[in-house]
């Protein structure tokens, strides 16, 4: 488990994390989502100890990472796959670290296996794609057999099999009782994995709630309505205490009723409907709601586009 407390960190006058407060807690995938220039890889960095904290703290288990007995059974991590030697093996790269932790080594081989890395054992490292690098990564990162584990952009470079097996295992990983902490840019990815989330921007919390509430406690999801007169329902739906937005082509999208609802008040204002239907958004789209005007970088075609309704 890893506790930030008033967690910050501050370069050159700067605030890169501001104040950060979270529990990971085991049995979990926690997604760690955020802009560039958010301050995830800073607090992951500050997690593993290598770098301080310019206020609060953060411990696993209740512990500094330095200050760990035997850190490589507490905690796990995958940072950046070119991180190892390119003339080792990725035997001989497991084997090192092993000798380090004194891990055994039939571990190394069942890492190798669990990886899908038995065929490429003896192969030097730097003839490796970038999938199979995410592999020897995350191998290493579970080489331990961590309590706890944290990821980095695990699904860089994988093909689709090397998807589905990081979907199964980071589950897996939490079924047997681990913390798990993966960050990534793939949303649609972390939807499908992820049992909660935390959402940095401008290194401050944006949220931290399960995938369910983070979709109650957003505008998230809407009713899509049009019928014969979409101005007079909106006054209708309005007294109703809705929250009515009118989209480019005219249809309404609303928010805070339910279709029941929305259908009944159409009957009271006597108009036909032509449309009802409810919209779940994604995770990208309650991505982009919660950190609009919140990221560092923003692209000049996302310039262009904003204020345009999203259906």
């Amino acid at each position: 488990m890893i506790e930030m407390n008033h967690l910050t960190k501050i370069f050159k006058g700067t605030i890169s994390v501001n104040q950060l407060s979270l529990t990971i807690q085991p049995g979990v995938v926690t997604g760690f989502l955020g802009p560039n220039g958010a301050g995830k890889s800073t607090t992951m960095k500050m997690i593993l100890g290598c770098m301080h904290p310019s206020e609060g703290s953060v411990t696993i288990d209740g512990q500094n990472y330095k200050n760990l007995k035997r850190p490589v059974s507490k905690v796990g991590a995958f940072i950046h796959a070119d991180a190892v030697n390119p003339k080792l093996t990725a035997k001989q790269h497991l084997e090192i670290i092993a000798a380090a932790s004194g891990i055994s080594g039939k571990q190394i081989q069942t890492m190798l296996a669990e990886t899908g890395l038995e065929n490429v054992t003896d192969k030097p490292i730097g003839t490796f794609s970038l999938g199979m690098k995410q592999r020897l990564g995350i191998a290493t990162a579970l080489l331990g057999d961590p309590e706890t584990v944290i990821l980095d952009e695990p699904f860089n470079g994988l093909d689709v099999d090397g998807i589905h097996w990081l979907r199964a295992l980071t589950k897996r990983l939490a079924r047997e009782g681990k913390a798990v902490l993966v960050s990534s840019h793939l949303m649609s990815e972390m939807q499908m994995i992820a049992d909660r989330m935390i959402i940095l921007a401008q290194g401050n919390l944006i949220a931290d709630m399960a995938i369910d509430e983070l979709a109650q406690n957003s505008l998230g999801s809407f009713v899509k309505v049009s019928c014969e007169d979409n101005d007079k329902l909106q006054v209708f739906l309005t007294k109703k205490g809705a929250e009515v937005k009118q989209a480019e082509n005219g249809e309404l999208h609303v928010y805070q009723l339910g279709k029941e609802q929305i259908g009944m008040t159409a009957k009271e204002a006597q108009l036909a409907l032509y449309e009802l239907t409810k919209v779940q958004p994604s995770l990208e789209d309650l991505f982009v709601e919660l950190t609009e005007g919140k990221a560092d970088y923003v692209s000049t075609d996302n310039l262009l586009t904003k204020g345009r309704e999203t259906p």
